[in-house]
């Protein structure tokens, strides 16, 4: 019995096309370094062979080539893992990866921070959202800045597939597009690289800043809020070095906690008389919105950031304002009634690097 039966002909051509179309879409497909499902550095494509041993290991070169470079290959790969979630397995690649001396980095926006992927059109968003709500703030002085991601800072500690570091990086794009606009920018990268050489300024194990690193941040800040004043000398502060276990890198990697040297000082807590309470009827999804109270008269601060901001500036702030709001940014989405209700002074926009992005979102009730 013949094989190629009037039959099977559909089929084996089907089969055909299944196997032909990756190697077609080939030159289609934008073309990638780095897979982050994979979290890992793509095969290279193969160059001229030039000596016997290069000629030898050149078909396995190609195959390798191949095998991370063809056509739909990020669908079929999203396929499988979910597949393999379906089937019990793990399925996504981790969320956090380990780079050198045993730093760990989030992998969302690693990329970003490094400048092996940028986005100008998402950078121009974020910077018009910003620039939108400056003209809506008549009467405050408004500051805006990223907190910077780990790999910004040190990117030496960076996984391989993620370097090297290249220039500009969508943070420079978010800086220049509100500087047009007219609004003060900080750039904290500068004063955060050059404090390395006095301490930790980023988390081993965790995805946040240090307490010296958002020190150094703060200090900064104020000098661009127009008011030097504020600032707090480290050296004025007690140091003391603890174990800590509580990183959340190492789960996010699918590992178990890991114990960690950190700088900590006695700057966290709050002033005497000052309180901290929950600010009513607004819309949250992070993380609840809440005003810090000093109990005494100065200029009210508002800080429209995440994680990075919530814990450590309030306390930085008290013992110089009279209150001192905190909102979730909630990706530009947060609601603008906090305004209404806090009526403050400084307006402070400062979301971590990677959060920077509106994807055309803006806040509940700003128009």
């Amino acid at each position: 019995m013949p094989l190629m039966t009037r039959s099977r002909r559909p089929l084996i051509l089907a089969v055909l096309a299944v196997l032909i179309a990756p190697v077609i879409a080939l030159p289609l497909v934008p073309y990638r370094t780095v897979s982050l499902q994979e979290n890992r550095r793509l095969a290279p494509a193969p160059a001229l062979p030039r000596t016997a041993g290069e000629w030898r290991t050149l078909p396995r070169a190609i195959d390798a080539w191949l095998a991370d470079h063809f056509g739909f290959r990020d669908p079929m790969m999203r396929a499988a893992a979910r597949l393999q979630r379906r089937l019990g397995g793990e399925g996504d690649a981790a969320a956090a990866v380990t780079g050198r001396r045993g730093q760990m980095f989030l992998v969302e926006g690693l990329l970003r921070s490094t400048g092996q992927e940028i986005d100008p059109a998402r950078a121009a968003d974020y910077a018009a959202f910003v620039c939108e709500a400056k003209a809506k703030l008549a009467g405050a002085t408004v500051v805006a800045g990223l907190a910077p991601s780990p790999a910004e800072i040190e990117p030496d500690l960076a996984p391989d597939w993620a370097g090297p570091a290249k220039s500009p990086t969508e943070y420079d794009l978010i800086l220049r597009g509100l500087a047009r606009c007219g609004v003060t920018t900080v750039d904290l990268r500068p004063v955060l690289r050059a404090a390395r050489a006095d301490g930790q300024v980023y988390r081993r194990l965790d995805s946040h800043w240090s307490l010296r690193g958002s020190l150094v941040g703060y200090n900064r800040i104020v000098e661009a809020m127009g008011q030097p004043g504020w600032r707090i000398d480290p050296k004025a502060l007690s140091w003391t070095t603890v174990p800590l276990d509580n990183g959340d890198l190492p789960r996010l990697a699918g590992q178990t906690p890991g114990i960690e040297q950190v700088e900590i000082h006695d700057r966290t807590g709050l002033p005497p008389g000052a309180g901290r309470a929950l600010l009513p009827g607004l819309a949250a999804r992070a993380a609840q919105p809440f005003v810090v109270d000093t109990g005494k008269p100065g200029p009210t601060v508002l800080i429209i950031g995440d994680s990075f901001t919530a814990d450590p500036m309030p306390p930085y702030f008290a013992p110089f304002v009279g209150k001192v709001a905190w909102i979730h940014e909630d990706r530009c989405a947060f609601d603008w009634r906090v305004v209404g209700q806090v009526k403050p002074d400084y307006v402070l926009f400062l979301p971590a690097a990677r959060e920077a992005v509106c994807a055309g979102a803006r806040p509940a009730h700003f128009n």
